[in-house]
């Protein structure tokens, strides 16, 4: 019984110690090659299960990804006889193990070989470069022309390169700050330019902005000053017609208001009835006077004035309607119509000799559009008509 146990340990331990030596797995990411006595018996690149002859036949293992060939930085000579510190790598697979193994042998010798190569075509093509298109434009041109002529150089050692690319390009350091200094200065340069040409156009901007506000503000003033004058003389054309219905009315009332002007508050008079009748009588008759004298003035006259409100109220209401500057629109004409109702003409309405208006038509250019506003005789009432 116990030979038997022993038989069967023994066998265990042969079958633990030859599986290994028969049978060995392929990772997805390798590549393996089956070697005897030196010899490649064969290439094995799909993953799974693989058999071998024990202690006769070995496995080597290659990467199946994409190798990285990582450069030192290096100093080089542009063809302007400037030096750029340029780091650059590679990256590239084992395309035919069997190759591979037979010229390189492993993985670091395979990256000690293409290091050298590429080193050496971008030394080269560095040196048919201005340091300026290095670093700016030609970047690209360059790591093509590297890729293109490294390739077939690594295709003898079992390689494909896939890409070429630099990591960075800098100034060797003893440059490096005098270099930097004269970006800083050039970019200083240009900000001052940018700056002084913000303040110039500020400056234009500003003094457009003051000057039409000092005209709006000065037109405003004497606009007001005309509407206001607009206003008063309408109203002495309202006594005007109030005097002509009843003058001794109107005379009795400016005489009472002339009475309270001049008997202010507080103040004591000592005086009879009849003495008062007389003071009374004196007021009233100044009155009637002054208001002979202001009835006198000439109708030209009148009519300029009511033509200057007409003009001066339309101007600031087409401004309001097509919401722009007063100054901004320029006066045309000014025409003086009878319209024949309120409406000024805008709405048809039967019209009667009462209810007829003396007004202007005033004409105004803007944009190249003639735009009419239509006003009573003081420009107190005011349409734009489609």
């Amino acid at each position: 019984m116990k030979f038997i146990t022993t038989i069967i340990i023994v066998l265990i331990v042969a079958l633990v110690i030859m599986l290994p030596q028969i049978f060995f797995s392929v990772d997805e990411t390798e590549v393996a090659i089956v070697t005897r006595f030196g010899e490649i018996t064969s290439e094995i690149t799909e993953p799974g299960l693989n058999i071998k002859t024990p202690f006769i036949e070995s496995v080597t293992r290659y990467e199946k990804r994409l190798l990285v060939f990582d450069a030192q930085p290096d100093s080089l000579l542009t063809k302007d006889k400037k030096r750029l510190i340029i780091d650059v790598y590679a990256r590239g697979r084992i395309v035919d193990p069997a190759l591979f193994r037979e010229r390189l042998g492993n993985e670091q010798a395979a990256a000690d070989r293409a290091i050298g190569i590429i080193s050496s075509e971008l030394r080269s093509e560095v040196a048919s470069h201005n340091q300026s298109e290095i670093i700016t434009t030609q970047r690209d041109q360059i790591m093509n022309t590297v890729l293109v002529s490294v390739s077939p150089q690594l295709e003898e050692f079992g390689i494909t390169v896939v890409d070429v690319r630099i990591k960075r390009a800098d100034f060797p350091s003893e440059i490096a700050e005098s270099v930097y200094s004269r970006m800083r200065a050039e970019r200083q340069r240009k900000a001052d330019k940018e700056r002084a040409e913000g303040n110039e156009i500020d400056a234009q901007v500003r003094a457009d902005a003051d000057r039409k506000a000092t005209i709006i503000l000065a037109n405003a003033n004497r606009d007001s000053r005309i509407i206001t004058g607009c206003g008063d003389a309408e109203s002495t054309s309202v006594f005007a017609d109030a005097l002509e219905q009843d003058p001794e009315f109107y005379s009795f009332q400016r005489s009472l208001e002339a009475s309270k002007s001049i008997l202010s508050t507080d103040t004591t008079t000592v005086m009879g009835p009849e003495e008062f009748a007389s003071v009374f009588s004196n007021i009233q008759n100044a009155v009637d006077v002054a208001s002979k004298s202001s009835d006198g003035t000439d109708s030209n006259d009148s009519v300029d004035v009511s033509s200057q409100c007409a003009e001066v109220s339309a101007a600031w209401y087409l401004a309001s309607d097509l919401q722009v500057d007063q100054p901004d629109i320029t006066f045309l004409s000014s025409e003086l119509v009878e319209w024949p109702n309120n409406s000024l003409g805008c709405v048809s309405a039967e019209s009667s000799e009462e209810s007829k208006l003396i007004g202007y038509e005033v004409e105004f250019l803007h944009l190249g559009n003639i735009h009419k506003v239509r006003t009573n005789q003081f420009g107190s009432n005011l349409a734009i008509c489609d």
